[in-house]
């Protein structure tokens, strides 16, 4: 029986490597992107072969769309990334309410959303696992606002859903990145020097790392663990 794994915002970065990263274990892999090209190029190249779907994550009926495609063409899904992020990189003072809203929507909404109908997939198949992509400070942070505020929501979504959907033998937990490749919203290194002495292992991660701890929390050797919230950091949030 082939399995599913969805990724949201799976074309470069984080979730391209947590994509490949599935696809390697034998998952039939559905990138996911606003821009359908590129969703289309990474899939084309996933070992195996995968699907893509174009999505706005910030707009509900599209999230539908591709629930819908979903159940439509495979009639099961096992595995859910939800990675999509957006970050501008305000303060409260400067975050205007267009700038908070649309955050909201696409880093916590999505989250919510996707989560639910995901589970509805998963609760009639008899199981599944549902991974949120997260921050792994538990901390305040300086400019950040509306991307940190919408990543706590995330970390107790995390933590709700997987109490409510445990009787369905629903796993869901959250992976906490530290800094790791290209800043959210860059496909290049801006202002990132791989050395950091400010990170207890003394460099910031790769992408790599967090599909690795991803793929650990989907297998059989992590069947009792729910409701984790894992950090992926170099040991930064347990130094604060």
């Amino acid at each position: 029986m082939e399995k599913i794994a969805l990724v949201t915002g799976s074309t470069n970065n984080i979730g391209k490597s947590i994509a490949e990263t599935l696809a390697i274990r034998g998952y039939h892999v559905i990138v996911t992107s606003r821009h359908e090209e590129e969703a289309k190029s990474v899939s084309e190249n996933l070992p195996g072969g995968g699907f893509y779907f174009q999505a706005d994550f910030s707009d509900i009926a599209s999230i539908e769309s591709l629930f819908a495609f979903i159940r439509n063409r495979f009639q099961r899904l096992d595995i859910l990334i939800n990675n999509v992020a957006f970050t501008k990189n305000e303060s409260i003072l400067d975050c205007d309410l267009q700038t908070w809203e649309y955050t909201i929507a696409v880093n916590l909404r999505s989250y919510y959303l996707c989560t639910k109908l995901a589970a509805e997939i998963m609760k009639a198949q008899g199981g599944g696992n549902i991974i949120n992509i997260t921050v792994s400070s538990s901390r305040g942070m300086k400019d950040k606002f509306s991307y940190i505020v919408s990543k706590g929501g995330v970390n107790n979504l995390t933590l709700c859903a997987a109490m409510d959907l445990a009787p369905y033998h629903i796993r869901v937990n959250a992976v906490g990145s530290g800094l790791v490749g290209t800043p959210v919203g860059y496909r290049e290194y801006v202002n990132r020097p791989y050395e950091n002495p400010r990170i207890p292992l003394g460099h910031i991660g790769e992408p790599k790392d967090i599909a690795e701890a991803v793929a650990f929390l989907a297998s059989e050797e992590a069947k009792y663990i729910t409701g984790a919230l894992l950090p992926v950091d170099g040991g930064v949030n347990a130094s604060l």
